[in-house]
C-alpha cells in the first residue's frame, strides 16, 4: 500500500491536496507538525473512507513542531479521543507520554515509529525485538542509507518480520534508499510513503506517489516477482527505469526494474546477486563487470563491454545490445555493405558500434579531438582510418554517427558536425537523445538527409535486453511512447 503525507503549509493547501491524493494513496498521513494552524476534526472529515494516519513530529524525529513533548502528545492524544484510524508516535517520545499513548488508545490503532536521519545502524534487528514487546499494532523503523548495502538490511528485516506475524514499514531514507521504498511492499511492508508530487516530500529520497502505483507498480508486486535493474554512477538521470517497467507492463510480467547506485561494484555484486535476475550495465562499468560474469557473448568480448547481464541457470552471462540496438535502426533505413562511415567519438558507444558496421562491411573511419591515443588505439583495433575532427571538410562520408556527448543537453546548442557538410541522401545517426532532436538531427532533416534519432538506440538497445530476460519482445510503440513523453516533459522544464 502507498502513503501520501499531507504536509500543509496551510488548512487550505492540505484539503486541496487530500482531494487531489486520492487517485494514488491507499492511506493519507496528516503531518500535522506541518500544517499550520490545523483543524484535526475538519481534515478527519475531509478523508472520508480514505484510511489515515494522524503524526505529530518533534524536530529530533525530521518534523517541524515547535512546543514541549508534552504539548506535542496531547495533539495526538486529541486524535485518539476523536477516534482517528491510526496514530503515529516515535520510541522517542519520553516513556511516560509514551505508554500513555500506547496504553490508551481507544478505538485508534498505534504506529510505532523509529526514524534515523543519519545511518543504519548495526544494531536494528535488536531495535526491532524490543519495539515488538510493545503494545502497537504496526511498528516502523526509517533510516537513512548511506550505503547500497543499507537496503538490504531493511528487507531483510521485513522478511523476519513477514514470519514473526508483525506488520512492519521499513526501508532507507536518501537517494541511495529509493530502491527499499519500491522494494519494501514486496518483502512484506505493510506500506511504502511516497509524496503528492515532487517538490511535496516530507522526507529525503521521497518518491513521487503516482510513479510507485503506475511505474514501479508496488502494489502489485510480490515475493514471486523478479528484479531487474541497472547499475552506474550515477543513476539519476537515467531513463531505464520508464523504459523496462512499462515493458513489463505490457508484456503482463509482475516484475521490477529499479536504479541501483552503485559505488563499489565488487561490493554491490557480492551483495545484491542473490536478489536481481538481469541487469543493465551504464558507465562506468561497462568494461569492469565483465571480471563477475561466469560467461560473455562472443560479440561483447569481441567489444570488451557489456551493458546486460543475464541470469543464465547458475551462471551470469554478458551481452552487448549497443550494437544490435545501433544495427537495427541503421539496416531499417540503409545497408552498410561498401559504405562510407564515419564516427564521431572514441568511448564505449564508438567501440561497440564500430564493430557492427564493420562486421557488416562498411569502411569506417574514426574521428578524435584532445585524446589522439585513444582513438588510435581503437582505430587499430577496429582497422579503421583515424583523422583529426578537423579534417572532416575534406572527408566524402556516406553515413554519420554521433557517439560524442556533442549535443546532448544542457549544450543543445552544440554539434559534432558542420551544417554545411550535410547533403541529401546521407545518413545521420545521432546516439544522444536528451534532448529528442538534437542540433545535429534537426541540421540533417533540414539537408534532406535520412536521420535516426538517439531514441531509436535507446529503445532497440532496451527491446534487446528485455528479449535477453525474459524471451519475450515487448511492443515497441509503448516504450517509444514513454521515453518520447519523459523527453518532452524534460524539455518542457528546461532540464
Amino acid at each position: 500500500m502507498i502513503c501520501v503525507p499531507i504536509v500543509g503549509p496551510t488548512m487550505d493547501r492540505a484539503l486541496e491536496d487530500i482531494d487531489a491524493c486520492r487517485r494514488v494513496a491507499d492511506f493519507i498521513e496528516f503531518r500535522l507538525d506541518l500544517i499550520a494552524s490545523h483543524d484535526l476534526p475538519r481534515l478527519i472529515e475531509a478523508a472520508g473512507n480514505t484510511p489515515y494516519i494522524v503524526t505529530n513530529r518533534a524536530k529530533m524525529d525530521g518534523g517541524q513542531f515547535p512546543g514541549t513533548e508534552e504539548e506535542r502528545v496531547a495533539v495526538i492524544k486529541q486524535a485518539i479521543e476523536l477516534g482517528a484510524m491510526y496514530i503515529d508516535i516515535e520510541t522517542s517520545t519520553p516513556p511516560e507520554l509514551l505508554r500513555s499513548v500506547l496504553e490508551n488508545k481507544g478505538k485508534s490503532k498505534a504506529i510505532l515509529s523509529h526514524h534515523d536521519f543519519t545511518r543504519t545502524d548495526d544494531k536494528i534487528d535488536a531495535l526491532y525485538e524490543l519495539m515488538t514487546q510493545m503494545p502497537a499494532d504496526v511498528l516502523k523503523l526509517i533510516t537513512y542509507a548511506q550505503d547500497l548495502s543499507d537496503n538490504l538490511r531493511l528487507l531483510q528485516l521485513l522478511s523476519r518480520a513477514r514470519r514473526d506475524g508483525v506488520n512492519l514499514i521499513a526501508f532507507c531514507m536518501g537517494e541511495k534508499g529509493e530502491i527499499s521504498r519500491i522494494l519494501s511492499p514486496m518483502y512484506g511492508g505493510w506500506l511504502t510513503f511516497g509524496s503528492l508530487d515532487r517538490g511535496r516530500e516530507s522526507a529525503p529520497g521521497q518518491i513521487p506517489a503516482a510513479t510507485l502505483k503506475h511505474i514501479y507498480r508496488v502494489n502489485e508486486l510480490t515475493i514471486d516477482s523478479k528484479i531487474f535493474g541497472v547499475i552506474g554512477d550515477p543513476v539519476n538521470k537515467s531513463m531505464g527505469y520508464l523504459i523496462h517497467n512499462r515493458a513489463f507492463q505490457e508484456l503482463n510480467l509482475p516484475h521490477v526494474y529499479v536504479p541501483f547506485w552503485v559505488k563499489s561494484l565488487t561490493r554491490f555484486f557480492n551483495t545484491y546477486q542473490a536478489y536481481f535476475t538481469g541487469l543493465s550495465v551504464t558507465m562506468p562499468f561497462k568494461e569492469d563487470i565483465m571480471k563477475h560474469l561466469n560467461r560473455i557473448d562472443p560479440l561483447a568480448k569481441k567489444i570488451g563491454a557489456v551493458n546486460t547481464v543475464v541470469r543464465e541457470g547458475n551462471d551470469w552471462v554478458g551481452y552487448n545490445t549497443d550494437v544490435t540496438g545501433a544495427l537495427s535502426a541503421l539496416n531499417a533505413v540503409t545497408e552498410l555493405k561498401g559504405k562510407r562511415v564515419l564516427i564521431i567519438g572514441a568511448g564505449g558507444t564508438a567501440k561497440a558500434i564500430g564493430y557492427g558496421v564493420t562486421e557488416q562491411g562498411a569502411a569506417l573511419t574514426l574521428t578524435y579531438n584532445r585524446n589522439k591515443e585513444k582513438a588510435e588505439a581503437l582505430a587499430q583495433e577496429l582497422n579503421a582510418k583515424l583523422i583529426s575532427i578537423r579534417d572532416v571538410d575534406a572527408h566524402e562520408t556516406d553515413i554519420v554517427i554521433n557517439c560524442s556527448p556533442a549535443g546532448m543537453t544542457p549544450n543543445t546548442n552544440d554539434t559534432p558536425y558542420p551544417a554545411r557538410l550535410l547533403k541529401p541522401g546521407m545518413v545521420v545517426f545521432d546516439s544522444v537523445y536528451n534532448p529528442m532532436e538534437t542540433r545535429l538531427i534537426k541540421e540533417a532533416r533540414e539537408k534532406g538527409c535520412t536521420v535516426i534519432p538517439g531514441i531509436e538506440l535507446f529503445v532497440n538497445q532496451a527491446i534487446g535486453q528485455l528479449k535477453l530476460w525474459t524471451g519475450t519482445t515487448p511492443p515497441r510503440e509503448p516504450l517509444h511512447e514513454v521515453v518520447e513523453s519523459r523527453l518532452r516533459e524534460l524539455e518542457a522544464k528546461g532540464v
